[in-house]
């Protein structure tokens, strides 16, 4: 698994760029805007008021014991249903219009930025936290990271539902898939044991955070000719965007 340093190399690219990118005002509408969505703070307050007493454990607890949904497979649906939400959102993304090949590249990379740095995030308040999981295994259980990643791709996959010229019917049902994929992959984490409620929550919130701020900052408003390249560090990477200062010819 990456170090916190080696996960967190997303988030730095991302904070540099924006600086170039965007002027502070309408990066601070997209991050009012992403703090002010009901799947951000929803789930922020929840996993406050869980805090209060001996309700997070006792509802971590029974989901673990009674394992409702997934049974024995708790863990295993976990990482399906986390994955299905990363490929449902690039699904979204290679059919979402674009005006040629780089300006879908340029979403999917800007898209790849925000899962990527969510995951730096998640594993930075780890380090932090240190908080042990409800199986014992070890202390990083707050946040959750499959939630936060299932939220992040969710998050995206849904912007991009919004530009696809298909039947609103189709979009709605495919909101709720995300949906339901997101929501799915957090409580498995608990029926696996994995997590307790309010480390599903705040993962979950993180995500969307970070999803939602970068959608409304960089992808939906749309870029001057950005460049997404990768370079290999030892057993990591990094990913760079060039963002052109000047007016584009």
């Amino acid at each position: 698994m990456p170090s916190f340093w080696g996960r967190l190399i997303g988030l730095a690219v991302l904070a540099a760029v924006a600086g170039c990118a965007s002027s502070p005002q309408h990066l601070g509408a997209a991050a009012l805007a992403a703090a002010k969505s009901p799947r951000t703070w929803a789930p922020l307050a929840g996993a406050a008021l869980l805090s209060v007493g001996d309700l997070d454990e006792s509802v971590s607890d029974w989901a673990a014991d009674e394992r409702p949904l997934f049974g024995g497979s708790a863990e295993g649906a976990s990482d399906d249903l986390r994955n299905a939400a990363v490929a449902g959102y690039l699904v979204t993304a290679l059919a979402a219009p674009a005006d040629d090949v780089g300006g879908r590249m340029r979403r999917i990379g800007w898209g790849l930025t925000a899962l990527y740095a969510q995951g730096g995030v998640v594993e930075g308040l780890k380090d932090v936290v240190e908080r042990q999981r409800p199986d014992g295994s070890n202390n990083r259980g707050f946040p959750a990271g499959h939630p936060g990643l299932a939220s992040s791709a969710a998050t995206l996959g849904q912007r991009n539902l919004r530009a696809l010229a298909i039947a609103p019917g189709w979009r709605r049902g495919g909101s709720i898939a995300f949906d339901a994929l997101a929501v799915g992959t957090a409580w498995a984490r608990m029926e696996a044991e994995k997590h307790h409620a309010a480390d599903v929550l705040a993962g979950y919130a993180v995500g969307h955070f970070i999803a939602a701020f970068v959608s409304e900052a960089f992808i939906e408003p749309g870029l001057p000719d950005t460049e997404l390249t990768f370079q290999g560090l030892g057993d990591g990477g990094a990913l760079r965007l060039t963002v052109p200062l000047g007016p584009s010819r």
